[in-house]
C-alpha cells in the first residue's frame, strides 16, 4: 500500500506543479484568509487542491484527506492524506519561484509516504517508510556536520501574531549570530526537503499545520535525520514545536531552542 500511496502522491504533486507554472505571474487576485496580511489564498491554491484530491480519489475512495483550503474530507480509513496545494503562497504571489506542492500520507498516526515538488526547479523529493528518501531518483541523506556553529538553519513561524513572537525572534537572532546563519524561506515543505538532502543542517517551526509538515517529516526521517518535538520526543502533529536536524547536532540545537 505504501508503494501505491507514494505513486499517487508523486502524480498529484507533479500534475499540480503544472498548474503552478501555468499561472505564475498571471494572477493579481490574492485574498486574505483572515486578519493576518501574510495568510493568502489564490485561485491556484484552489485549483491545485482540487487536482490533488481528484488524483487521490481515483485510487483511494475511502481515505481521509486534510487539505489546507477546504479542510477535512473525513472517511472511514486508517489512512490520512495531508495536502498543501501551494506551500509558499506569499513567495508565489511575489513571483519568487521558491514554492512547492506537498503531499504526505499518514497511517495510524505515522507518516508513511510523502512527495514535495518545486516545478520551477523541477526538483521532486519523495520518500516512503523504510525505503529511503530521494531527489529526482537519487538517494539523499542529511548532512554530517557535528557542531551547531558550523550549520545553516531555517526557522518557520506561524502566521498568527502573538506576544510570544518576541522570544521567538530573540532565539532566531541569537542562533543567526552564533552559526552560519538562519534563514526564513517562506516554505516549510521545501525547507525540510533541503534538510533531507543536506543543503541546510537544521530546521525548526512553531504552530504550523500538518499539511505544512507531513511530507517533509518522512523525507527527513528516511534520510537519517531526526524530527522531534520541543519536549524531546518524536514529533506528532499536535505538538506546537518541531525541531529537525541530523543526529550529531540535534541535542545541542534542541537545548538552544528550549525556550521556544
Amino acid at each position: 500500500m505504501r508503494k501505491e500511496c507514494l505513486a499517487v502522491a508523486i502524480k498529484a504533486v507533479e500534475t499540480s506543479g503544472y498548474i503552478l507554472v501555468d499561472y505564475f505571474g498571471k494572477l493579481h487576485d490574492f485574498k486574505q484568509k483572515n486578519q493576518n496580511i501574510r495568510d493568502l489564498v489564490t485561485d491556484v491554491d484552489i485549483l491545485s487542491e482540487k487536482n490533488i484530491k481528484e488524483k487521490i480519489r481515483e485510487v483511494f475512495t475511502d481515505h481521509t484527506i486534510i487539505g489546507e483550503e477546504e479542510k477535512v474530507e473525513k472517511m472511514n480509513s486508517e489512512y490520512v492524506w495531508h495536502i498543501d496545494p501551494l506551500d509558499g503562497t506569499v513567495n508565489y504571489s511575489q513571483q519568487i519561484p521558491f514554492c512547492a506542492v506537498s503531499v504526505g500520507v499518514e497511517k495510524n498516526g505515522k507518516v508513511v509516504a510523502g512527495a514535495i515538488y518545486n516545478p520551477f526547479t523541477q526538483e521532486l523529493f519523495y520518500a516512503s517508510k523504510g525505503q529511503g528518501a530521494f531527489l529526482n531518483g537519487q538517494q539523499i541523506n542529511v548532512s554530517q556536520k557535528r557542531e551547531v556553529e558550523d550549520g545553516l538553519y531555517v526557522a518557520a513561524f506561524s502566521s498568527a501574531r502573538s506576544e510570544q513572537k518576541k522570544r521567538e525572534y530573540e532565539i532566531f537572532g541569537n542562533m543567526n549570530d552564533t552559526t552560519r546563519g538562519v534563514l526564513r524561506t517562506g516554505s516549510a515543505a521545501l525547507s525540510l526537503a533541503y534538510l533531507a538532502c543536506g543543503r541546510i543542517d537544521g530546521f525548526w517551526s512553531k504552530e504550523l499545520f500538518s499539511w505544512d509538515l507531513a511530507a517533509g517529516i518522512i523525507l527527513v526521517r528516511e534520510s537519517n535525520g531526526m524530527v522531534m518535538s520541543g519536549k524531546g520526543r518524536e514529533y506528532k502533529f499536535q505538538d506546537s514545536v518541531l525541531i529537525a536536524s541530523n543526529k550529531f547536532i540535534y541535542e545541542n540545537l534542541s537545548n538552544r531552542l528550549a525556550n521556544l
